[in-house]
């Protein structure tokens, strides 16, 4: 009686109702909520991370570092899986069951591991030389990624659960994973609350900040460093093609619509969000796949950014 009186409720509400009860499989997207909840939270979550240090990523032209650790992090994963079969424990022992008990798992420490070392790496300016730091950052991009592929093909009896990590299973996100998460945003947001004006002077006024006395390598390590742990645990909990494209386009959107940097992130943010949030209704109703979902609504959020520039002086 009480669901009816709901449906009832909703159904009086002028198109949020109809969006609400919208059916797949005789089930409305207001009933698989409960179903969905962490998925959905866990997705806003990473987009509020991502949509910030988006921004970053974009103004920095740093998108191919941003590639690069993920596909770093990812690999991180994939050792994890990798060392796991070779010393006969198998997925089992590899932190994925629900039941485990513990906030961080191996998989994520590997990663964790994976991704910070390379970020404190690369936030270090490679000088011209035989290598460019394109060059190192093609080699970063590329090589993980087929190493990545190589696992899957060795491991069959862990491949469903690799990708499910690395290309998105985001619908049951486990509530440690959760917490994780949680932890993640309040620490990064801390981080860059306490030290904006800095890693802003360092992202595009280095020399002034050099001599205002700012130690430049070590605030570019530390926002590196934050978002190679972003990465890292996002990937953990949605996959790495949502997280990538998080990191990316709502940033893109919001810098194409404003040139004031703090409206462009909270911009950024509120399309990342948007975007989770529209990606996981679509996935529901047409039964899409989620991160393919979201990275499309993502997109659309470029529109009027695209419509902008095309139609400015």
């Amino acid at each position: 009686m009480a669901g009816r009186g709901i449906t009832n409720m909703l159904e009086s509400i002028p198109i949020i109702g109809r969006l609400l009860l919208a059916e797949n499989g005789g089930l409305t997207f207001w009933e698989a909520l409960p179903i969905l909840q962490s998925g959905v939270v866990a997705s806003i979550m990473v987009a509020l991370l991502a949509g910030y240090l988006g921004i970053y990523v974009i103004l920095k032209r740093i998108v191919f570092v941003s590639a690069a650790l993920s596909q770093i992090s990812s690999l991180g994963i994939a050792f994890f899986f990798l060392g796991s079969a070779l010393l006969g424990s198998g997925a089992a022992s590899a932190g994925l069951l629900p039941a485990e008990e513990g906030i961080v798992n191996g998989p994520l420490l590997s990663s964790l591991f994976f991704g910070c070392v390379t970020a404190s790496i690369l936030a270090v300016q490679v000088g011209e030389k035989k290598l460019t730091r394109e060059s190192i950052l093609g080699i970063g991009y590329a090589l993980p990624a087929g190493l990545v592929f190589l696992i899957l093909d060795k491991l069959a009896a862990e491949t469903h659960d690799i990708e499910n990590i690395l290309f998105g299973n985001v619908i049951f996100v486990p509530e440690r994973h959760l917490w994780l998460l949680a932890g993640t945003l309040v620490g990064v947001f801390s981080i860059h609350f306490l030290l904006y004006k800095r890693f802003v002077y360092i992202s595009f006024d280095p020399e002034t900040a050099q001599a205002t006395g700012s130690n430049v390598r070590l605030l570019n390590q530390l926002l590196f460093v934050t978002l190679a742990f972003t990465i890292s645990v996002s990937i953990a909990a949605i996959g790495a093609l949502p997280v990538f494209s998080f990191l990316v386009m709502p940033a893109a959107s919001a810098l194409m619509l404003t040139d004031r940097l703090k409206i462009a992130f909270s911009l950024s943010m509120i399309f990342g969000v948007l975007s989770a949030a529209i990606g996981f209704y679509l996935s529901f109703v047409y039964s899409l796949p989620t991160g393919p979902a979201m990275l499309g609504a993502a997109g659309f959020f470029l529109i009027p950014g695209i419509l902008k520039r095309g139609l400015g002086p």
